[in-house]
């Protein structure tokens, strides 16, 4: 571990911020700090394309449409991803380009503000625990970059790195343009705040009352400001942080299916956090510091109770983002509560253990990676599915498409229209979820130039960047044609299945295998879901067949050439060198046709 250097003597200077640490071991330290950075710089690329998930898309849309920032409920912090991007716009960059820079920008500003405190302000403790904050309790935060709480909680810890050390007083001007930045970004934040502040206190670090004077100052202006300037979409995005006052709500949170099921979702995705809470209730009880462990517990359980609100048995992006907080209420005391100088191989074991956990967490982000990446590809099958109809503006069955990872949420819309733009603005594609068009048709009438841009907001084509998108005028049409097949079995000569699956599977599993379906004929397969079509497979051994009652995978999209969609497949019990075989049904019968992969199951 690097030699700490002692700070008490030294002030914040630009020299001081340019001169290098001298640590030992300066290879190490050197190389290994920045080898996770590495690390989220390459997924951020390779995985451009989902990171446009929910709100990430929603901001893309808005900035490059509206060719400038686009900032909502005063938080200045969802400009900062936009600054590379919009250059892009403004400079007629390729829309793959840009998104590419979007999904770049979010890490290089948490990498820059790592080598801020690492580096510039000597301070190890924070560049690590700015490290945690992207890979700690990160899944779907990943893929959808853009929420508050991913940017306030870095900047809060490069706050409190510089409100450690022995700064002027000028100086604290740099700390409230921090302090702005965090407490307009998200409610959570105030509080937070006001925990490491009094997390901070005590007689060895208490600074001079003239530094938290101003500190409380925009802390109580930007609360006002906060309260007397409401937000329509904050309100209705975090409205139920004020229901409290409805006893069903309250009823909710002490049910004991919910606890446990809130119970089981803590033991399962944030092990490593209730351990480290633990440790941290250890670490403080041993120093008998009984004020720091009331104040941990405290908001340990109050954004426990808070994240419960948004808990329900199908836990979201959502939910993930009401949880982490716990990061900073339980690593924030753990990461500053090591000692800089001590027991050589103590500090070592430590460090060791921290490196673990981010590289096991960069793993699990990676590994959630492949349900993002199915999600692409399927949205990109039915971009080019709807191409082959004509026309730019769509509507798909959730019923038919819905494979677990399709995640048809409210941005679909927009997500559809960004990924299709890659290939060109003349064939732009947009696709909404059936629901949300009949949602909408309820209440509006959607005239044949408007288009739904997200649930019951329709957009004017004219609003659109030309450069990048283009929509012809007409109305929404079925990508899951519910024309009915006619003379189906003539049609199921000219279909041809290929089978793109991998070449061992595990032996009572439940899989997704990609397929690749021709129709060399004329006459399409119509997909719509009462026409009941279907996707289904058994598996063969020896040339016997094991069951012929599997699982039916609807068709996504109609058969128009050449068509690929994923199905699902049961793996068997029985091991070794199996067959599999995929068919068509139509109307409970099989249309026969000869496709087979050698597989071995394991």
């Amino acid at each position: 571990m690097a030699r700490a250097v002692d700070s008490s003597d030294n002030r914040i200077t630009l020299r001081r911020l340019l001169r290098r640490p001298k640590y030992r071991y300066m290879a190490a330290n050197r190389i290994v700090p920045h080898l996770p950075w590495l690390v989220l710089i390459g997924l951020s690329v390779y995985l451009y394309k989902t990171r446009i998930f929910a709100d990430s898309g929603y901001y893309v849309s808005q900035f490059i449409n509206n060719k400038t920032f686009w900032i909502e409920c005063q938080q200045l912090v969802s400009g900062i991803p936009q600054i590379l991007p919009l250059i892009g716009v403004w400079t007629g960059l390729e829309i793959k380009y840009i998104l590419l820079l979007f999904s770049l920008s979010h890490v290089l500003f948490f990498y820059f503000l790592f080598l801020f405190v690492y580096y510039g302000l000597r301070d190890r403790r924070s560049g690590l625990l700015i490290i945690l904050t992207q890979t700690v309790g990160i899944m779907y935060g990943f893929f959808n970059p853009m929420f508050e709480l991913n940017y306030a909680v870095p900047l809060l810890i490069t706050f409190y790195a510089i409100w450690q050390l022995p700064f002027r007083f000028r100086t604290i001007y740099i700390l409230l343009i921090l302090e702005a930045l965090i407490l307009l970004s998200h409610p959570f934040a105030f509080i937070l705040l006001v925990y490491i502040m009094l997390y901070d206190y005590t007689k060895k670090t208490a600074k001079s009352f003239k530094f938290y004077i101003p500190v409380a100052l925009v802390f109580i202006g930007l609360l006002a400001f906060r309260y007397f300037v409401p937000c329509d979409y904050g309100s209705d995005k975090y409205g139920w942080l004020t229901s409290y006052s409805d006893t069903n709500q309250f009823l909710h949170q002490i049910n004991p299916a919910h606890l446990k099921a809130l119970g089981m979702f803590m033991v399962y995705n944030y092990a490593e956090v209730l351990v480290a809470f633990i440790l941290v209730l250890y670490m403080l009880a041993t120093r008998k510091q009984w004020f720091r462990i009331a104040l941990v517990m405290v908001a340990f359980l109050g954004f426990l109770i808070l994240a419960g609100s948004a808990f329900d048995s199908t836990p979201s992006y959502l939910t993930e983002q009401m949880m982490f907080p716990l990061i900073p209420v339980v690593f924030i005391p753990l990461i500053y509560g090591f000692p800089l100088v001590g027991r050589q191989g103590l500090l070592n074991i430590s460090i060791l253990l921290i490196s673990a956990l981010i590289a096991y967490r960069l793993t699990v982000i990676y590994f959630a990676s492949d349900k993002f990446v199915k999600r692409v590809t399927q949205m990109e099958q039915l971009i080019e599915a709807a191409r082959k109809k004509g026309g730019n503006k769509f509507f798909v069955s959730e019923a038919i498409t819905d494979h677990g990872y399709t995640l048809m949420n409210w941005s679909y819309p927009i997500e559809t229209m960004l990924l299709s733009a890659i290939d060109g603005n003349d064939i732009t594609i947009t696709i909404a979820p059936e629901n949300t068009l009949h949602s909408v048709t309820e209440t509006d009438d959607i005239k044949a130039d408007e288009f739904i841009f997200r649930n019951d907001e329709l957009k004017d084509e004219n609003w659109l960047n030309s450069i990048y998108f283009h929509l012809d005028i007409g109305p929404y049409l079925p990508i899951n044609d519910p024309t009915p097949n006619k003379n189906i079995n003539f049609a199921a000569n000219n279909i041809r299945i290929i089978i793109d699956s991998k070449n061992i599977y595990r032996a009572m599993d439940t899989v997704w295998i990609p397929v690749t379906i021709l129709n060399q004929g004329k006459t399409s397969v119509y997909s719509g879901i009462k026409n009941k079509v279907f996707l289904s497979y058994f598996w063969v051994e020896k040339n016997n067949v094991l069951n012929w009652d599997e699982i039916r995978t609807p068709l996504q999209t109609d058969i128009t050439g050449t068509m690929k969609q994923d199905i699902r497949v049961a793996v068997p019990l029985n091991k070794g060198r199996l067959q599999i075989k995929v068919d068509i049904i139509a109307d409970d019968n099989w249309f026969g046709i000869s496709s087979q992969e050698d597989v071995l199951v394991y």
